[in-house]
């Protein structure tokens, strides 16, 4: 193991779970692992490698392996040599942001043996892209990979009708629809279906079967430095509402005046319908930013949702949506605003 590298992750606030060194080490793994899967691409014909792109297109979903990481979740070749897969990168943060899942996108190819995944152009590449052997044996797909890092790793995957962890990635695989107007629709199973009638809106912040809502702030900004003893931020605080039971708990911190030191205080509580409806209606007023805004001295407010239609999504303040790491919503602060409200009732 690099203990150097190790380190410098825990120092990163995150650890890696299993013992794949796969993320790491890829441009050496490919010289060691010599230039097979290229040699049989440059011999093969067009027709040829047409013909075996053919015959690996469709939707597969992962099924086992070598239960060690990373491993796709699900992966789309489609007719038209375009890719996406979804990867659990066997990453578990200590801190977010967090990268365990990725999402890879570009052009594939394959020959007899070989199928690589290419990022789309003028798109990095991910040290998940890249050559992978296979065989399909029915509805059953079996990538390996050569190189020290990949030493016994393999991963099993399954033909499905499709894959989907969004809506919107259904479009694109040739499904048969009904012949109504309507829209696709991703199931908890992370299977495409179609729903007949003009759909609904969605709001892409607060979606209707929202299951969870995190607001919080580590405080701090244009302020007075906190008196001595303080153990907070002036104006930290974090609210986790379950949407299903109603319950709120929340830590802020606590100012009395600028001689009393800051102090947590946390609780929990079950919101009233009238409560949930105020916080559902400060949500209902964010909305993803238009505009780009550099600013200064306010403490970052983020918001994470999470529900079965959009996954799990963490938004910004729009204050500082000049920084680029977004997505970034106007009007948070209302949200921060109901829930102190709500904690004060």
């Amino acid at each position: 193991m690099n203990w150097k590298l190790a380190l410098s992750a825990l120092a990163l606030g995150f650890v890696f779970v299993g013992t794949a060194g796969s993320v790491t080490g890829c441009a050496v793994d490919a010289a060691e692992a010599g230039d097979e899967g290229d040699t049989e691409e440059a011999q093969a014909t067009a027709d040829e490698l047409s013909a075996n792109a053919n015959r690996l297109v469709g939707a597969y979903q992962g099924s086992g392996g070598s239960l060690r990481p990373p491993m796709f979740q699900g992966l789309v070749l489609e007719h038209n040599g375009t890719f996406f897969a979804d990867v659990d990168t066997g990453i578990r943060c200590i801190v977010a942001p967090c990268p365990s899942h990725v999402r890879l996108e570009g052009k594939f190819s394959a020959t007899r043996n070989y199928v690589r995944l290419d990022p789309a152009a003028g798109q990095p590449a991910h040290e998940f892209h890249g050559r992978y052997r296979y065989t399909l044996v029915g509805d059953k797909l079996s990538l390996s990979r050569a190189g020290k890092s990949w030493s016994d790793w393999s991963n099993a995957l399954e033909k499905k009708a499709s894959y989907c962890a969004e809506a919107e990635d259904c479009g694109g695989q040739g499904l048969i629809h009904p012949m109504c107007v309507g829209s696709w629709t991703c199931s908890e199973q992370r299977s495409c279906g179609w729903k007949c009638g003009v759909p609904t809106p969605v709001n892409a912040v607060w979606p209707a079967d929202a299951k969870s809502l995190v607001a919080q702030t580590a405080g701090g900004g244009f302020t007075p430095p906190p008196p001595p003893g303080s153990t907070c931020n002036i104006g930290a605080a974090k609210y986790s509402l379950d949407i299903a039971t109603k319950k709120l708990s929340y830590s802020q911190c606590k100012f009395v005046d600028w001689n009393t030191p800051l102090t947590t205080v946390t609780g929990e509580k079950t919101l009233t319908a009238a409560q949930v409806a105020k916080v559902d209606a400060a949500m209902d007023e964010v909305a993803i930013t238009q505009e780009t805004i550099c600013g200064a001295d306010k403490p970052l407010l983020t918001i994470t949702v999470s529900s079965p239609s959009q996954g799990t999504k963490t938004f910004k303040d729009s204050f500082y949506s000049c920084d680029g790491d977004g997505p970034y919503v106007d009007n948070i602060d209302s949200v921060f605003r109901a829930f102190r409200e709500v904690v004060g009732e």
